[in-house]
């Protein structure tokens, strides 16, 4: 079963995407099985490794809003031991498209089900915010890891994105 880590904290250039990039590049030298997955509509997870977000047709976008589509069509190979499921602008509009949906905040975790078996990890990439694809994210995780920059008004903000953690777990 893979283990997911949401790499989270609602404060933009704390290193987030570079967090993810270099810890699965880590984990794919130790021969790990690692599915990327960029879940910030600005797209700097597919960019940082050399992808054109702009020029993507499939992204995590088509896979939130067609949950019936297999996943396997939004995965890109990226090297050895390491897949990406890439993002762009089109992330974006999901937010307001899924909003009606029924237990919304559980559709990532839905459509990753099948994937536990094909990785030893998942990691995503959450954008600068605390809406709702933060929460998918949150809620398809068993672990997250928080990066944070050393000073008073980042520690502040941690508040904020610990309390929504702990409403996620309860319910």
């Amino acid at each position: 079963m893979a283990r997911t880590i949401a790499i989270a904290n609602q404060k933009g250039g704390v290193g987030k995407t570079t967090t993810v990039i270099n810890l699965g590049v880590a984990l794919a030298r130790l021969k790990k099985k690692v599915l990327l997955i960029d879940m910030d509509p600005q797209g700097s997870l597919a960019a940082g490794l050399g992808l054109e977000p702009d020029s993507l047709d499939m992204t995590i976008y088509n896979a939130l809003l067609t949950p019936e589509m297999p996943i396997s069509r939004v995965i890109r190979p990226y090297q050895a031991y390491i897949d990406l499921i890439p993002a762009n602008i089109d992330l974006a509009s999901a937010e307001i498209e899924l909003v009606a949906e029924i237990r919304r905040e559980l559709i990532l975790r839905r459509i990753l089900e099948p994937l536990g078996s094909w990785y030893d990890f998942i990691l995503i990439d959450c954008p600068p915010s605390l809406g709702l694809l933060t929460a998918n994210s949150l809620c398809a995780s068993q672990e997250v890891l928080i990066p944070l920059q050393c000073e008073y008004f980042a520690m502040r903000g941690i508040r904020l994105l610990l309390s929504t953690i702990d409403k996620i777990k309860a319910g």
